[in-house]
Protein backbone atom coordinates (compact mmCIF):
# COMPACT_ATOMS: atom_id res chain seq x y z
CA UNK A 1 0.00 0.00 0.00
CA UNK A 2 2.88 2.39 0.83
CA UNK A 3 4.60 2.10 -2.34
CA UNK A 4 1.51 2.51 -4.38
CA UNK A 5 0.66 5.72 -2.52
CA UNK A 6 4.72 6.79 -3.30
CA UNK A 7 4.17 5.99 -6.60
CA UNK A 8 0.72 8.15 -7.29
CA UNK A 9 2.67 11.18 -5.06
CA UNK A 10 5.71 11.33 -7.39
CA UNK A 11 3.84 10.88 -10.70
CA UNK A 12 1.69 13.17 -9.41
CA UNK A 13 4.85 15.38 -8.72
CA UNK A 14 6.11 14.61 -12.28
CA UNK A 15 2.50 16.22 -13.55
CA UNK A 16 2.95 18.96 -11.85
CA UNK A 17 6.52 19.86 -12.88
CA UNK A 18 5.74 19.85 -16.28
CA UNK A 19 2.82 22.07 -15.80
CA UNK A 20 4.69 24.35 -14.21
CA UNK A 21 7.25 24.76 -17.02
CA UNK A 22 4.32 24.54 -19.67
CA UNK A 23 3.24 27.43 -17.45
CA UNK A 24 5.68 29.31 -16.72
CA UNK A 25 7.20 29.40 -20.92
CA UNK A 26 3.39 30.45 -21.84
CA UNK A 27 3.35 33.61 -19.16
CA UNK A 28 6.46 34.90 -20.93
CA UNK A 29 5.24 37.49 -23.20
CA UNK A 30 4.05 38.86 -20.24
CA UNK A 31 6.92 38.85 -18.23
CA UNK A 32 7.50 42.21 -17.84
CA UNK A 33 9.40 42.35 -14.48
CA UNK A 34 11.66 39.45 -15.67
CA UNK A 35 10.65 37.23 -13.15
CA UNK A 36 11.79 34.39 -15.60
CA UNK A 37 15.38 35.47 -16.05
CA UNK A 38 15.54 35.14 -12.76
CA UNK A 39 14.76 31.68 -12.75
CA UNK A 40 16.07 30.22 -15.93
CA UNK A 41 18.98 28.51 -14.82
CA UNK A 42 16.62 26.43 -12.62
CA UNK A 43 14.26 25.62 -15.63
CA UNK A 44 17.16 24.96 -17.96
CA UNK A 45 18.06 21.98 -15.59
CA UNK A 46 14.82 20.47 -16.50
CA UNK A 47 16.81 19.55 -20.09
CA UNK A 48 18.14 16.58 -18.03
CA UNK A 49 15.40 16.53 -15.64
CA UNK A 50 15.10 12.28 -13.91
CA UNK A 51 12.32 12.04 -16.70
CA UNK A 52 12.69 12.11 -20.06
CA UNK A 53 8.78 13.13 -20.45
CA UNK A 54 9.15 16.03 -18.30
CA UNK A 55 12.48 17.16 -20.06
CA UNK A 56 11.15 16.83 -23.75
CA UNK A 57 8.42 19.19 -22.89
CA UNK A 58 10.60 21.19 -21.44
CA UNK A 59 12.68 21.35 -24.51
CA UNK A 60 9.98 21.63 -26.68
CA UNK A 61 9.35 24.52 -24.94
CA UNK A 62 12.22 26.05 -24.53
CA UNK A 63 11.63 27.91 -27.96
CA UNK A 64 8.60 29.93 -27.38
CA UNK A 65 10.51 31.57 -23.79
CA UNK A 66 13.65 32.52 -26.29
CA UNK A 67 11.16 34.00 -28.70
CA UNK A 68 9.70 36.25 -26.30
CA UNK A 69 12.54 36.56 -23.67
CA UNK A 70 15.58 37.04 -26.22
CA UNK A 71 18.03 37.79 -23.71
CA UNK A 72 17.96 34.36 -22.47
CA UNK A 73 18.80 32.78 -26.15
CA UNK A 74 22.21 32.13 -25.73
CA UNK A 75 21.91 30.34 -22.25
CA UNK A 76 18.60 28.44 -23.77
CA UNK A 77 21.01 27.43 -26.85
CA UNK A 78 23.83 26.95 -24.83
CA UNK A 79 22.05 24.44 -22.29
CA UNK A 80 20.82 22.77 -25.26
CA UNK A 81 23.98 22.18 -26.61
CA UNK A 82 25.61 21.04 -23.19
CA UNK A 83 22.30 18.94 -22.55
CA UNK A 84 23.37 15.26 -21.65
CA UNK A 85 21.00 12.70 -22.75
CA UNK A 86 22.99 9.69 -22.45
CA UNK A 87 21.14 9.72 -18.76
CA UNK A 88 18.58 8.46 -20.41
CA UNK A 89 17.13 5.11 -21.86
CA UNK A 90 19.06 4.09 -25.11
CA UNK A 91 15.21 4.24 -26.39
CA UNK A 92 14.46 7.74 -24.86
CA UNK A 93 18.21 9.09 -26.33
CA UNK A 94 17.12 9.24 -30.64
CA UNK A 95 13.65 11.03 -29.00
CA UNK A 96 15.59 13.48 -26.40
CA UNK A 97 18.00 14.52 -29.24
CA UNK A 98 15.77 14.93 -32.04
CA UNK A 99 13.70 17.61 -29.57
CA UNK A 100 16.93 19.08 -28.79
CA UNK A 101 17.55 19.18 -32.54
CA UNK A 102 14.06 20.92 -33.48
CA UNK A 103 14.48 23.49 -30.92
CA UNK A 104 17.88 24.45 -31.79
CA UNK A 105 16.96 25.04 -35.24
CA UNK A 106 13.73 26.77 -34.33
CA UNK A 107 15.51 28.86 -32.03
CA UNK A 108 18.00 29.61 -34.63
CA UNK A 109 15.21 30.81 -36.75
CA UNK A 110 14.15 33.66 -35.03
Amino acid sequence: MRHTKHYRCYRKNVRNRTRRLTLIAYNAKWDKDNKIDEIIDEYLKHIEDVKPITARQCIKLLPMIAKNKPELKEDIVSALQKADISIYADSMQPLVYKDIQNSLAEIEQL
